[in-house]
């Protein structure tokens, strides 16, 4: 059993003693109400993260400005102290130190007035829906009137009794794109060397302390490095950062909060997606602790594993670990932890829903692996144990079948679950294969571990005709039976040189060395991938104009495109298709030429359909009956365990 001595050592920032070296980060989660006050829901989620365990818990950015936007938290005035007020007490209650960070200018992408410090353009401008105006040039008295709400709405976190404050310095915002040389052009005061370039932010500091005691902590949140390479003398880097460390440091700061990445080049770094590499931020942190800043460092970016988080402490890389989208998916990820029960923890997958949420779609923060987030009053509301024990049959051991099983057992009915194949996991199996996608899995592993916990009774290599379920019997029946693959209408799709990527990816069909993947979404990329990485020539063909247009996050929608590039998959855009043949595929390519792609084997990524037919033989025969995932409409993992929850809590 591994040992976690410094994950649970006390730590201080500044006069606030903290009961452990884990911190949950801001994480953005549209839970406020659309005027900007704190919500029920909102003190619920922070509350829960609280209990489980972290020893200081930092919420989402809250807006400074007199305009602000609707779902975050407001502090440009004192009728929201009273709501701010209730959540750190709530924080406090549930065992961990409360400290707001505090949102200001977005810079060339800010929601309500986008502004650069020198009129570069943003690189989404004009390419992206969320910056529907040009930037201006942001005035000296522009920044004046920012520093002075900052101060006002510092005060404000103060008397509402939260511990701290942390500054946001990361991300690529306003701050960061006036101490980037590569953005900063200015000669006024706001330019130049590097206490010109961080005046705005050390204008900010000092307000924020003239505003609040003494001793009331002061963290910085700031953007490590740009991760933006080739550009010289210009940007923002690890040396940048440890000069202005050693400033602020002077100037009171209690603590330093390390991310990485910009939202104009480098997304992909500043909240991590599964492809990207774990702890990607510790030797940052560890090139400040060696020059030789005595006020505490922390670090944040894909800590989900506890021995890495221990690692990172034990080799003084930082202080304190920030543990952010891990206790968005398991609140409780700490004191399972300190218990030693580490196969209990549900592991983050990495797959960034929660920001799909709030960044892209602006709508409140939900999680993949972990619908229950933002609803655990109501949740626990409808989970206690029934008097009636019910005899309960779950069809299909993909998530949404495990899941709902796992929670009509934990409400102490009689759960069987009745699984086609041999393997628990459905389409999990598969989905885990190509690589970049081991996160998953740790959510297969979690699912069965919890299944046998919980006491589900599994039947493998059953199929559940009527017949079969008349005969079991049972009271309420949960049909989660998935998809199969769709066939397109192409002449001679049904040769036997043509397989479909799920026979493909769980290695039922094997394909030679030369091979046609027909569909461009991300199913059809990851096809692609784990074909090439075996050493196989790859074209793919589809009819969209670009590959991956189904993803939604940029920064994915970029991977998928380059790692492409780095296999050498030919890739063919706006084809339409002719014929399959048993030596390959007729195509007219998106200039209107007719072309031949010569394939041993032709490679179908074409979605897929849902499996009704059992559903609609059964409805009609239980009072308590429900479908979910797939065989309702094919979608993705959270929908699937989303609706696996909520229906079984009604059993």
């Amino acid at each position: 059993m591994p040992q976690f001595t410094k994950l649970f050592e006390p730590g201080k920032i500044g006069r606030m003693e903290i009961k452990n070296r884990i911190i949950m980060p801001p994480c953005g989660t549209h839970y406020s109400t659309m005027d900007g006050l704190v919500s029920d829901r909102q003190i619920a989620y922070y509350a829960e993260r609280a209990k489980g365990g972290a020893g200081l818990i930092v919420t989402e950015g809250a807006s400074c400005r007199k305009r602000g936007k609707p779902g975050r938290i407001l502090i440009n005035e004192d009728k929201f102290i009273p709501g701010m007020r209730k959540l750190a007490e709530a924080i406090h209650q549930a065992g961990a130190k409360a400290v707001m960070q505090m949102s200001s200018h977005m810079g060339g992408i800010d929601e309500v007035d986008p502004a650069s410090p020198s009129g570069i353009p943003h690189p989404w401008a004009g390419a992206s829906p969320f910056v529907s105006t040009p930037a201006k040039i942001v005035t000296a008295a522009d920044l004046e009137e920012l520093v002075a709400e900052y101060g006002q709405a510092a005060r404000r976190v103060m008397e509402a009794g939260f511990d701290g404050v942390m500054i946001h310095g990361a991300n690529g915002y306003l701050l960061c794109e006036l101490l980037s040389r590569k953005f900063n052009k200015r000669t006024d005061a706001y330019g130049g060397d590097i206490f010109g370039r961080a005046k705005y932010l050390l204008d900010m500091i000092k307000e924020v302390k003239a505003k609040t005691s003494p001793d009331f902590p002061v963290i910085l949140r700031l953007m490590g490095s740009d991760r933006i390479p080739s550009q010289g003398d210009e940007g923002w880097g690890v040396a940048d950062s440890i000069e202005l460390c050693k400033i602020v440091e002077k100037i009171g700061v209690a603590a330093i909060d390390i991310t990485s990445g910009s939202n104009q080049e480098t997304l992909e770094w500043t909240v991590p997606l599964g492809f990207m590499p774990s702890g990607l931020n510790a030797d940052i942190t560890a090139a400040i602790k060696r020059s030789g800043i005595k006020i505490p460092v922390s670090v944040t970016g894909k800590i989900g594993e506890p021995s890495l988080a221990e690692e990172i402490l034990r080799d003084g890389k930082a202080d304190f670990v920030c543990i952010g989208r891990g206790l968005i998916a398991d609140p409780y990820w700490p004191a399972k932890v300190k218990e030693g029960r580490l196969e209990d923890i549900r592991l983050c997958i990495y797959d960034k829903r929660c920001g799909e949420d709030v960044s892209t779609d602006f709508v409140p923060m939900s999680c993949t692996i972990n619908p229950v987030v933002g609803r655990e009053k109501e949740f626990a509301a409808k989970m206690p144990r029934l008097t009636r024990q019910k005899k309960v049959l779950v069809i299909g051991g993909g998530p949404g079948g495990m899941q709902a099983a796992i929670i009509a057992a934990q409400k102490g009915h009689d759960v069987t679950l009745f699984e086609k194949s041999g393997l628990l996991g459905g389409q999990l199996i598969i989905a885990a294969v190509p690589p970049d996608k081991q996160d998953l899995h740790h959510l297969i592993t979690y699912l069965k571990r919890e299944v046998a916990k919980a006491g589900v009774k599994v039947v493998l290599n059953k199929e559940a005709t009527p017949d079969v379920v008349a005969e079991f019997a049972p009271e309420s029946v949960i049909v989660a039976v998935g998809s199969s693959p769709a066939v397109p209408e192409i002449p001679g799709v049904k040769g036997k040189n043509v397989v479909n990527c799920r026979e493909v990816l769980a290695r039922e069909k094997r394909v030679g060395k030369k091979v046609v993947v027909v569909g461009g979404g991300y199913v059809g990329c990851e096809t692609c991938f784990f074909l090439a990485d075996k050493g196989v020539d790859v074209t793919l063909v589809f009819r969209s104009p670009e590959p991956a247009l189904d993803v939604k996050l940029w920064e994915s929608k970029i991977h998928y495109q380059r790692k492409l590039k780095e296999y050498g998959v030919k890739v063919m855009p706006g084809v339409k298709y002719g014929k399959i043949t048993p030596n390959g595929i007729y195509l007219t390519d998106q200039g209107g030429k007719d072309v031949f792609l010569e394939a041993d084997n032709i490679v179908l990524a074409t979605g897929s359909t849902p499996n009704k037919a059992l559903g609609k033989a059964l409805k009609a025969k239980y009072l308590e009956f429900a479908e979910i995932g797939d065989c309702v409409e094919p979608r993705r993992i959270r929908e699937a365990i989303e609706e696996g929850i909520w229906t079984a809590v009604t059993i």
